[in-house]
């Protein structure tokens, strides 16, 4: 079957044709000049429209080909250790389907991420199950660093486990008492926070579950415990909370009123007790 001319050089008769986009060429170097001009990889779209009416013996096998290869895919998608949890959490292991009923009995919605995310990793949180008790892997970000501390805006430090029933401000201790060796350690860092002492600083959980969550941040109260801030709350796999020096959010988040915040999380709530 004649091609025609060279559509590159138009000066030999092609030879061959662009399995993608049917540029008709006559040698490699017009092939090459022709992958250039036009961006083409040479590779035939094999999820191209083909008329039933022009399809050969080629087009068959090439599309049967195609099926198997995603048939195997969504297989092999299908026992993929890491993702075995993603689908259905009702099916979680033991453990983490403990803690989930746990904290949804504190009002708590507890979201548990497949194993391969990091946050999933990092998640040191532990359930007593005798004792009945939360120890939360909490995440402490204290806003409003110095200038000449040249460590960005935010400070962060991470406590393993926190016992849900201490308060706020006993648990922050360790950062901002100076008579503890912790907060020696960081003067540099945490000088803001210090001088304004415990009594002085505001606590801000990060939003989760609800719209625009990575600009907005709920209110705690220092005087209540860990697990009395986070009822009511959505967490994915641990807190992260904000602390200020000044009675309102970090820049760049603004908080949320806690007068609207039960309907916010209505249609939350809603598939937990399904």
């Amino acid at each position: 079957m004649r091609l025609g001319m060279c559509e590159v050089c138009a000066a030999t008769e092609a030879r061959y044709a662009c399995p993608k986009c049917e540029v008709k060429t006559c040698s490699l170097p017009c092939v090459q000049i022709h992958k250039k001009e036009l961006s083409c990889d040479g590779q035939r779209d094999r999820t191209k429209f083909v008329p039933l009416s022009e399809m050969t013996a080629r087009e068959f096998m090439s599309d049967y080909c195609f099926l198997e290869e995603c048939t195997r895919y969504a297989e092999n998608r299908k026992s993929d250790q890491c993702k075995r949890f993603t689908s259905d959490q009702r099916n979680l292991p033991v453990a983490q389907h403990r803690m989930q009923m746990a904290a949804k009995k504190r009002n708590i919605q507890l979201r548990l991420q497949a194993a391969n995310f990091s946050r999933h990793k990092e998640n040191t949180t532990y359930l007593n199950w005798k004792l009945g008790r939360f120890y939360w892997r909490v995440e402490w970000l204290f806003a409003n660093i110095p200038l000449e501390a040249n460590s960005g805006d935010v400070a962060r430090f991470v406590d393993a486990r926190c016992d849900e029933q201490l308060v706020l401000s006993d648990l922050i201790l360790k950062y901002v008492d100076l008579q503890q060796e912790t907060a020696r350690d960081h003067r540099k860092l945490l000088a803001n926070h210090q001088t304004a002492g415990v009594g002085q600083l505001s606590f801000w959980l990060k939003a989760e579950g609800v719209r625009r969550s990575s600009t907005r941040c709920y209110p705690l109260e220092a005087a209540k415990t860990l697990a009395e801030n986070l009822s009511g709350r959505t967490i994915v796999e641990f807190p992260t909370i904000f602390i200020t020096y000044e009675p309102k959010p970090p820049g760049g988040h603004e908080a949320i009123d806690s007068s609207r915040f039960p309907f916010e999380i209505r249609n939350i709530f809603k598939f937990i007790t399904c």
